[in-house]
């Protein structure tokens, strides 16, 4: 059974106004747990606001959202517990950052949760742990750190409140390449470490081949697919079709198999790149498919 799924999930923004706008549309997805799974899709597909539906930020209109089997609305204690079970990490987390100390900004949350002063510590220092923050930089002032630096505190900060879910949306936007990839790294080393599910919303193609295993497609409030990575992108015609791409590793063995190449068009990471040109070179031939 999956930890956490919708049921015929529909929702409108301005109903009952001239500027009414269906954000959701009739969406039935299901997550896994102990799974990454990136939601992608172009902006305006409603991406945002489904996540925000799956930790009871926004109510739906239609249908229902499940944890564990429950429904999320059943009750009003309930619906605030899954606030603390599915932490969410907004677009540009460090904007959100707001104590005087690194240390301050990470026990906000368990703070919240009426946790003891030596539990919260112990959050607080396990979650710094996990995302590279060292003891001395916990008493720093975090419009000190470097944007990347502040991007993990912010994701430190749900991560203490020990969440089954952790959504991150967009978190790597705005981070330059090394950002990137040491984010990145986290999210692989978080979920490898502590078992947890993770939910990644996403416009980079790369990064979700680098560290998906499901993926879930959204169009126009919908979402019209959803599989494995290979599933996913090994149809890039049905994603350049609504405005998306596949990983640019992937547009290059695309275009080599195009002129002729023997080459695999199922890569999407530089790694099996690497590996899928060793074994043109010793000679593999006959296999590529």
């Amino acid at each position: 059974m999956a930890l956490l799924r919708t049921e015929n999930l529909s929702f409108v923004y301005g109903e009952g106004t001239p500027f009414k706008v269906k954000a959701l549309d009739n969406v039935n997805i299901e997550i896994e747990k102990g799974q990454i799974t990136a939601l992608i899709g172009h902006t305006g597909s409603g991406k945002s606001t489904l996540v925000q539906h799956l930790n009871g930020l926004l109510k739906p209109a239609y249908g229902k959202i499940y944890l564990d089997g429950k429904d999320i609305h059943s009750s009003k204690e309930f619906t605030l517990d899954v606030r603390f079970k599915v932490g969410l990490c907004f677009q540009y987390p460090e904007y959100q950052l707001f104590e005087t100390t690194v240390y301050k900004d990470i026990a906000f949350g368990p703070t919240n949760m009426g946790l003891s002063t030596a539990d919260v510590d112990k959050r607080v220092r396990d979650a710094a742990k996990l995302v590279g923050i060292s003891d001395a930089m916990l008493e720093s002032h975090p419009f000190d750190l470097s944007g990347g630096e502040k991007r993990r505190v912010a994701i430190a900060g749900v991560i203490s409140m020990e969440p089954d879910v952790l959504i991150l949306d967009e978190p790597t936007s705005g981070l330059d390449p090394q950002g990137r990839e040491n984010i990145l790294s986290l999210i692989r080393d978080y979920r490898d470490k502590t078992g947890k599910t993770v939910v990644l919303v996403s416009h980079s193609m790369d990064d979700v081949a680098k560290i998906a295993d499901k993926v879930i497609v959204m169009n126009e409030a919908k979402v019209i697919s959803q599989g494995s990575v290979d599933e996913i992108f090994e149809n890039a015609k049905a994603l350049y079709d609504i405005g998306l791409s596949v990983p640019q590793i992937t547009q290059v063995f695309i275009k080599l198999k195009e002129l002729g190449y023997p080459v695999s068009e199922k890569v999407y990471t530089v790694d099996q790149a690497f590996s899928e040109l060793q074994r043109i070179l010793k000679g593999g031939y006959a296999d590529a498919t």
